[in-house]
């Protein structure tokens, strides 16, 4: 074959890849709504092992390429539904741009294969498979998580909720969780290929039993009274939203229910619950909705849109109603939804996309708590409910949180359950209670455990009134953040390229 050619051999599937690809796609079932936390293990370890199969760079590569194409072809398969659905693009380019959106989180996995290529000693079989694989394995997941603003979809460290193993996530994060997920995984394969049982299963206890240990440490404690929060979900359908015939029933649907839930201390209406720019339903259709809001000095977010007349600028925020100047809005925004890359080069695309406001502004980089109830209270909106790092530097003393989502884009789909595992590993990692309420579900209380204390139906009008409780304190993840996991990723690889480099010298 030409030499051209070769580098997209990789693309051919063989025995191997078909392998990697069900191993990949196996690997959903780990996540939720399924929540079969051992799969992950079976997954990563049968990558792992066909990592040990491979007989030059061009296989790690495929292997990990095709491993990423199941893995995220599942996985993030919610895309499509949003484009073709709700977007207004054709089947023909939604499945293009899910396509090409797949092929781009694989080349990770892709690169990662070529990484293990280049520390792989098969004559330390248990280096390569219990360290050199699940070292290179975390560090591309932290990378993915970092570069280019991050994509930290389906972290594998979220598969591991309610296992002794999450006990690392306030101390390390959720790559911590995965660095011991993808430890234990690599000491399962040693096991299998060696038959050196003994050695890998006290390295397996070891980690296990402190990721326990560190799950009865007392990170954070209890501050004050607990604080009625009504979180309300409106259920109106994405097709809906954006039609102006449905503007004024929407809001007669928000306004009604936050009337029924007026003894709470705060009330949360979802990401732009109003469909239309802040300024213009406050001196309109809002105007003696707000005027009450102030007189009876109640707290009440309103998802909406905020915009600067003089710059153009516009943004996803957060608008208390008590106080209009009370303002959240949102910094780490959606890439292709909320905002084009590189717009000069990209906007072809953005005419692609018939999504209303689709070019936003970020907000403030380094947002302070917004005081509510007389709780100074940590803000987010939906994306970055992904970032735990971003949220730990900005957590300052919030007491606890309150992120709010419009879930109808990927309606009926994996989406919802994956952004509600999200918020339950972002409450460990913090420890803080998160409160969240979405437009269609999934609206949910997590407790600092991780565990739901409430939620209520998706696709269903509702209202959650959540108790929740204020706390004070600071896990190390939200003193030190991913700095440690960094630290420790990048020595690891640093040893096993010297290691390499110096068994070359000496052959």
């Amino acid at each position: 074959m030409s030499k051209i050619l070769q580098p997209f051999q990789v693309f051919i599937p063989n025995r191997n890849a078909s392998f990697a690809l069900l191993f990949g796609a196996f690997a959903l079932l780990a996540y939720a709504p399924f929540g079969v936390s051992a799969v992950m293990l079976i997954s990563l370890s049968g990558l792992f092992w066909l990592w040990t199969k491979a007989t030059s760079a061009r296989y790690f590569i495929q292997i990990g390429l095709w491993f990423g194409l199941g893995f995220f072809g599942v996985g993030v398969s919610w895309l499509m539904s949003s484009m073709y659905i709700y977007s207004g693009m054709s089947m023909a380019l939604s499945l293009l741009a899910t396509f090409i959106f797949i092929l781009f989180l694989s080349l990770y996995f892709a690169f990662a294969g070529w990484v293990v290529s280049l520390l792989y000693q098969p004559e330390k079989i248990g280096l390569s498979v219990a360290l050199i694989m699940p070292t290179v394995w975390t560090f591309f997941e932290l990378i993915r998580a970092s570069l280019l603003g991050g994509f930290p979809f389906l972290m594998t460290g979220n598969t591991h909720l309610f296992t002794w193993l999450d006990g690392y996530a306030p101390v390390f994060g959720v790559i911590g969780v995965s660095f011991a997920v993808s430890l234990t995984a690599g000491l399962l394969v040693w096991m299998f290929l060696a038959r050196n049982w003994l050695f890998p299963s006290l390295l397996m206890f070891t980690i296990w039993f402190a990721g326990l240990g560190f799950k009865d440490e007392p990170w954070v404690e209890k501050e004050g009274s607990t604080v009625d929060v009504a979180l309300l979900q409106g259920n109106v359908s994405q097709d809906k939203k954006w039609q102006p015939e449905y503007f004024l029933p929407t809001l007669k649907t928000y306004i009604g229910l936050t009337k029924e839930n007026m003894s709470a201390d705060v009330i949360v209406w979802p990401e732009t619950a109003i469909p239309a720019y802040f300024d213009v339903a406050q001196k309109g259709v809002l105007y003696s909705f707000l005027e009450d809001a102030k007189l009876l000095q109640k707290d009440i977010l309103l998802g909406a849109i905020t915009r600067n007349k003089e710059t153009g600028e516009y943004f996803n925020a957060l608008v208390n109603a008590r106080d209009p100047s009370m303002v959240y809005e949102k910094h780490h925004l959606v890439p292709f939804s909320e905002f084009f890359p590189f717009s000069g080069m990209f906007k072809v695309l953005s005419n692609l996309f018939d999504i209303p406001f689709s070019e936003f502004s970020a907000g403030t980089e380094n947002p302070q708590p917004m005081e509510l109830a007389g709780k100074k209270v940590g803000l987010s909106i939906c994306y970055e409910m992904a970032f735990g790092a971003e949220l730990a530097r900005n957590l300052h003393d919030s007491q606890f949180l309150i992120t709010v989502s419009n879930d109808a884009w990927f309606a009926d789909t994996l989406q919802p359950y994956q952004q509600r595992q999200d918020v339950q590993m972002r409450a460990l990692e913090l420890g803080r209670e998160i409160v969240r309420s979405t437009n269609t579900g999934i609206t949910i209380h997590a407790g600092i455990d991780g565990n739901i204390i409430a939620e209520i139906p998706a696709y269903e009008v509702g209202v959650l009134r959540a108790e929740v409780q204020p706390y004070q304190g600071q896990t190390p993840f939200v003193k030190w953040q991913n700095k440690p996991i960094w630290l420790l990723l990048i020595l690891l690889i640093g040893f096993f390229s010297w290691s390499k480099w110096q068994k070359s010298r000496n052959m």
